[in-house]
C-alpha cells in the first residue's frame, strides 16, 4: 500500500515544508482553519503554556524579596526594579515581535526568543550583582514577552471569528493566572532551596516550554505567493524590522481600540497592585503567614480566573453568533463589547471588600472572598475585550494585541512601585477604594464604545493591513 506523503499522522493536507518545520509532529498546512479539532486543542494549549511564562516569571520572585534586600544589603525599592523592568520588558517587546512574526513565521519567533530568555534568566540566577539581574531581567523578559501577542495572532489563524472567543479566553487566561501561581511555586522554592532556585525553575520551565512549541505548534502563518515581499539586503531588512512597529501604533488612534484597552489596562494595573500589596498584608500581623501560605492565597484569584475565562469567552461568541443570525451572516467584532457588562461590577466590589476586610484584620480567608471576586469580574472583562481586540482590525490581530500590552504592562509597572508606598501611606483599605473607583469611572470608555458603535461603523476608514 502506498502512503499519501501530502497527510501527517493527523490527517492534515500538508504544504512544503522549510528547515524550521522540521521536529514538528504537526504539518504546516495551506489553510491554518482547517486544522482538526484536536490539533486546534494542541496548539491552543501550547499558545497558552507559552502565554503563562512571562507573567509567571514576572511574580515569581514577589515571596524573595526580603530575602534579595537581605542578600544585597539593599532597600525594598531596588529590589522592586526587578519586577518593574520586567514589566516594561513585557510592555515593549511584543509590538517587535508581532512585527517579527509576520515577516518571518510565528513558530520561529516564538522559538529563537524563549531560547533567549534562557540564556538572560540563568544569567540571572548565577549572579551575585543586584544591577546585573535587574539588566537580565529585562532582556528575560523582552524574549518571554512574544507570545503575548504572537500568540493572539496564531489563534487568528486557525479560528474563525465566532469560535475565536472561547480560545482567546483560555489563552488571557494563561496571561492573568501566572502572576497569581508564581508566588505560590515561587514561595515554596524560596523556602526549600533559596531565591535562587526561583530563577533556575524558570530557566527550566521556559526551556521546556520552547521545546514543546518545536514539537507541537506548526506555522499558522500562511502568506499569499502575491504577498511575497522583495528580497532586501541585510541592511534594509534590519532598518525594516527595527521601525515596523512604530506604525502599529496607530491603532491606537482609533476610538474603540484605545478606549477598550484604556480600561482593561487600568484593571489590569489594579491586579499587579493587588499583587503586590497581598504579601505584605499576610505577612504582618494577625497573620504571620509564611512564604508557602502567601503563595496559596492566591488561588482565590484563580478560582474567579477559571470561571471567568470559560463563562466570559462563551457569552462572548453567543452574541457575535445572535448577531449573525439576524443580519445575514455578518460579523460585527463590537457587537462583543456588550457582554462586558456581566464583569464590570466584580472588579470594584472585590477591591473594596479585599482592602476594607484586610485593613480591619478579619479572619484571613474574608479579605480572599473579595479576591475572587476581583478574578472573576477582570477575566469576564477580559475575555471579551480581547477577542473584540483581535477582530476590530482584520488581519492585524497580533498588533492590537501589542498595543494592549504595552499600555497595561506600562500601568502595571507604575502600580508596582506606587502600591506598597500607598498601602503604607493610607492603608489598604483606601488604596484599594481609590482603585476601585479609578475601575468604575473607566467603565465609561466602553460605555462611549457602545454609544458610538453605529456612528464609527459608518465612517470607519482604519488600516485594514495584516499585522
Amino acid at each position: 500500500m502506498t502512503m499519501n506523503h501530502d497527510y501527517d499522522v493527523f490527517c492534515s493536507p500538508r504544504q512544503a515544508r522549510k528547515w524550521v518545520d522540521f521536529l514538528c509532529f504537526i504539518s504546516k498546512i495551506d489553510d491554518p482553519k482547517s486544522h482538526t479539532a484536536f490539533q486546534k486543542h494542541v496548539i491552543v494549549s501550547i499558545i497558552t503554556l507559552s502565554a503563562f511564562t512571562a507573567p509567571f516569571a514576572s511574580s515569581i520572585l514577589f515571596p524573595s524579596f526580603t530575602s534579595l534586600v537581605d542578600q544585597f544589603h539593599t532597600t525594598d525599592t531596588q529590589v522592586a526594579l526587578t519586577t518593574t523592568v520586567f514589566l516594561i520588558g513585557l510592555a515593549i517587546a511584543p509590538l517587535w515581535w508581532s512585527s517579527l512574526s509576520q515577516q518571518y513565521g510565528r513558530r520561529p519567533i516564538l522559538v529563537a526568543s524563549f531560547l533567549l530568555s534562557v540564556v538572560a534568566v540563568i544569567v540571572c540566577a548565577v549572579s551575585n550583582s543586584l544591577p546585573l539581574i535587574i539588566v537580565f531581567r529585562l532582556i528575560e523578559a523582552l524574549g518571554c514577552s512574544s507570545a503575548q501577542s504572537v500568540g493572539a495572532g496564531v489563534i487568528a489563524d486557525i479560528y474563525i471569528p465566532t469560535e475565536r472567543g472561547t480560545a482567546l479566553g483560555w489563552f488571557y487566561l494563561g496571561t492573568l493566572i501566572g502572576p497569581l501561581i508564581a508566588p505560590i511555586v515561587g514561595g515554596a522554592l524560596q523556602v526549600w532551596l533559596g531565591w535562587r532556585a526561583n530563577l533556575f525553575f524558570m530557566a527550566i520551565f521556559t526551556f521546556c516550554t520552547a521545546m514543546l512549541t518545536v514539537l507541537l505548534l506548526p506555522e499558522t502563518l500562511v502568506k499569499p505567493a502575491a504577498e511575497e515581499a522583495p528580497k532586501l539586503s541585510f541592511l534594509q531588512a534590519v532598518r525594516r524590522d527595527a521601525l515596523a512597529p512604530f506604525s502599529k501604533l496607530k491603532f491606537l488612534l482609533i476610538p474603540s481600540i484605545v478606549l477598550s484597552i484604556s480600561y482593561v489596562s487600568i484593571c489590569f494595573a489594579s491586579l499587579y497592585c493587588f499583587n503586590t500589596t497581598l504579601p505584605y498584608a499576610y505577612s504582618a500581623a494577625p497573620y504571620h503567614f509564611s512564604a508557602i501560605e502567601i503563595g496559596l492565597c492566591y488561588i482565590s484569584n484563580c478560582l474567579g480566573y477559571a470561571i471567568g475565562s470559560v463563562v466570559g469567552g462563551k457569552l462572548s461568541d453567543a452574541k457575535l453568533r445572535q448577531y449573525q443570525q439576524t443580519h445575514d451572516g455578518a460579523v460585527e467584532p463590537s457587537v462583543r463589547i456588550h457582554t462586558v457588562w456581566y464583569g464590570v461590577g466584580f472588579v470594584p466590589a472585590g477591591l473594596i471588600i479585599y482592602g476594607w476586610l484586610v485593613e480591619e484584620k478579619t479572619f484571613w480567608l474574608a479579605p480572599l472572598v473579595g479576591a475572587f471576586l476581583f478574578g472573576l469580574g477582570l477575566m469576564l472583562i477580559t475575555s471579551t475585550i480581547m477577542p473584540f481586540l483581535v477582530d476590530v482590525v482584520p488581519g492585524a490581530g497580533a498588533s492590537v494585541v501589542a498595543d494592549l500590552n504595552l499600555v497595561r504592562n506600562l500601568l502595571a509597572a507604575v502600580g508596582t512601585v506606587v502600591s506598597p508606598i500607598a498601602a503604607d501611606n493610607i492603608g489598604f483599605g483606601w488604596w484599594m477604594t481609590i482603585l476601585a473607583i479609578l475601575c468604575s469611572l473607566a467603565v465609561l470608555f466602553v460605555v462611549v464604545v457602545v454609544w458610538k458603535d453605529a456612528t464609527w461603523r459608518k465612517a470607519k476608514t482604519g488600516p485594514e493591513e495584516a499585522v
